[in-house]
């Protein structure tokens, strides 16, 4: 399983394993698809979309802006807000 080491908490988070996988989310920019009638195939579309993956333990978000290829920026949680 690849795995990438947190720096907040020393932990990891997983960039791969399970599909889908509960830790991934895919993330477009607003103007990367302006038509939204137009027709993309999943695969395509995977192959467009940055990839963020959280810490198993800290919750900590590692987004790869520029392709998995290359190493992630890292965002910590600073405030969470109880309901």
């Amino acid at each position: 399983m690849a795995k990438v080491k947190c720096p907040c908490c020393g932990s990891f988070a997983h960039t791969s394993g399970q599909i889908p996988n509960p830790n991934e989310w895919l993330m477009f920019a607003d103007m990367q698809f302006p038509d939204p009638e137009t027709q993309i195939k999943a695969g395509q579309l995977y192959s467009q979309a940055m990839h963020a993956f959280r810490c198993v333990d800290c919750d900590a978000v590692a987004v790869f802006w520029n392709g998995l290829e290359a190493s992630p920026v890292w965002y910590r949680p600073v405030l969470r807000t109880e309901e």
